[in-house]
């Protein structure tokens, strides 16, 4: 794989009509840079039917132990038209230096991160693709300041959608 370039964002296959090809996802799979990130979509991708996306139903954190302290699940706010943290793993309390759960995109995220993480918003929740991006959080000052992140579209009701994500560091 080649070096990626930060900020990045990398748009998977849309599940609207139905199930993506293999290709498409194949290709996808194949721009994430570890085991850890293809594995978080193989699972997911697992869970897809010829429908699309899995259902809420489908997915268990508990199942990935391993990527549980970096995993994190979002919920579209309609009122501020930006997605809000349901659930948050505690790598995104270490990396953001206080608890993101329940905080809107604007209220955790600044510049240049708020804006990837708002196109990841719009091409999750409303094209139901997976998104790969990588942000720069140098404004936070930890150690993690480059991050990559996987953010896959999830089913919750019939008009209702989830992100189920993960994210980990990336060496710049």
């Amino acid at each position: 794989m080649s070096t990626l370039t930060i900020p990045f964002l990398i748009k998977g296959p849309s599940f609207l009509a139905g199930m993506a090809g293999e290709l498409e996802n194949g290709e996808f799979r194949a721009a994430l840079p570890n085991a850890d990130a293809a594995a978080f979509f193989d699972y997911w991708l697992a869970r897809c039917s010829e429908a699309g996306i899995p259902e809420k139903a489908d997915i268990d954190p508990i199942e990935l132990p391993r990527l549980l302290h970096a995993i994190y699940i979002e919920e579209w706010d309609q009122e501020s038209r930006q997605s809000r943290i349901r659930l948050a793993g505690e790598f995104h309390r270490e990396v953001a230096g206080f608890n993101v759960q329940g905080l809107s995109v604007d209220e955790h995220a600044s510049g240049e991160t708020s804006e990837i993480w708002k196109q990841c918003d719009q091409l999750n929740f409303f094209e139901l693709r997976p998104t790969f991006s990588g942000y720069d959080l140098g404004h936070v000052k930890k150690p993690h300041r480059y991050l990559a992140d996987l953010t896959l579209p999830v089913r919750a009701g019939p008009d209702e959608v989830l992100a189920f994500g993960f994210v980990w560091p990336l060496e710049a």
